[in-house]
């Protein structure tokens, strides 16, 4: 399943409107419509905690999806701490090294 797909399968089955949808998030059925259907890039992580909250689902499984769909990640570093951006650049720098054992261990501490 795709971000698309898991947005429509979330509001469909929770029988809402691609317009009631739009008019929460604040944009236009058919932006909305194109991220379904794949033809647009999956929402950011503010409209996806949006999205979210509209159709009572998990914001993280959402952003899984939508990192998988875009290739990358992407973390806003201007206003958080000294250590926040060490954390960010050594992940990021040494992210092809981690075995899986590794990152199991890693996505445990984050939980």
């Amino acid at each position: 399943m795709n971000f698309g797909e898991a947005v429509r399968g979330a509001r469909t089955e929770r029988g809402i409107s691609l317009t009631n949808l739009a008019k929460g998030l604040g944009v236009t059925k058919v932006y909305v419509s194109d991220v379904e259907r794949g033809r647009r890039a999956p929402f950011n992580l503010i409209r996806i905690r949006q999205v979210s909250e509209i159709l009572g689902c998990d914001p993280f499984h959402l952003y899984v999806l939508a990192v998988r769909s875009r290739g990358h990640v992407t973390l806003p570093t201007s206003d958080i701490s000294e250590e926040q951006s060490r954390f960010a650049a050594e992940l990021s720098y040494r992210w092809g090294d981690f075995s899986n054992d590794e990152l199991s261990r890693l996505i445990g501490v984050l939980e």
